[in-house]
């Protein structure tokens, strides 16, 4: 019963507990634009979406369907599944979980691209304790655009082969979680570069932004003491307690 609007890309809800709901409103709020389920026959949770300069609709998630809908060129057309997993005994994915991205055109009628992408293991879920402290921080990432239109992604893995790239800053996992940042293509039809960022504890990923001369920003927490540091900042050593945050 989800609000819907007629001609777009999905209007009626999928066999799955949750699919994730988007809406767009005029500028005025009193009118929809568009509005239209994503997801499959499992449970789907968004994370993050962002817009290009052509309106058209980025949203990254973490979805536990083995058919949520990809488009024929996209970098991962398969699901690689994972452990159970299970939020609230409600929010329950039976057969682990990939981090979906998917780009809407700027109507919400149609895909321009959507892929998985993960490794056998639980992807885009932020499955521990200490780091997952405020309601939903399980699924927890971002997703955000250079000015060229390229797609990074800041989130966590449990994947020891989550797909890297040659040369990119990490490409072993080292602890159970690790944070996983990588770029993509704006079609999401190619992997730019990817790597882990992480200790041998517990670690992930939250937000992300580009600088104007390219740099990647990522924060997050950790509770590893052997978190990858630099020298020369304010705090090059684990500072104590049970997590620190990093950037």
């Amino acid at each position: 019963g989800y609000p819907t609007a007629l001609g777009v890309f999905d209007a009626s809800f999928n066999s799955g507990t949750y699919d994730v709901g988007i809406s767009k409103y005029d500028t005025t709020g009193t009118a929809l634009v568009f509005s239209t389920y994503l997801g499959g026959d499992d449970v789907e949770q968004p994370h993050s979406l962002i817009v290009d300069e052509d309106d058209n609709l980025y949203v990254m998630g973490t979805t536990g369907s083995d058919d949520f809908p990809t488009t024929n060129t996209a970098f991962d057309q398969s699901f690689n599944g994972g452990a159970y997993f299970s939020v609230d005994g409600i929010r329950t994915m039976e057969n682990g979980a990939d981090i979906f991205i998917t780009k809407f055109n700027s109507s919400g009628t149609g895909l321009i691209g959507s892929t998985y992408i993960g490794g056998d293991a639980n992807d885009g879920l932020n499955d521990n304790a200490a780091l997952s402290y405020n309601y939903s921080d399980e699924f927890r990432g971002e997703i955000n655009l250079d000015i060229n239109g390229s797609v990074y992604v800041a989130t966590s893995t449990q994947s020891s082969n989550f797909p890297t790239t040659n040369g990119s800053f990490d490409q072993n996992s080292n602890g159970n979680q690790d944070g996983i940042v990588f770029k993509m293509n704006s079609n999401l039809t190619s992997l730019l570069w990817s790597g882990y960022l992480g200790g041998s504890s517990q670690d992930a990923c939250y937000g992300i932004d580009i600088a104007s001369d390219g740099s990647v920003y990522v924060c997050g927490g950790t509770s590893s003491t052997d978190f990858p540091g630099t020298n020369n900042v304010l705090y090059n050593s684990n500072q104590g307690g049970e997590c620190d945050a990093f950037i």
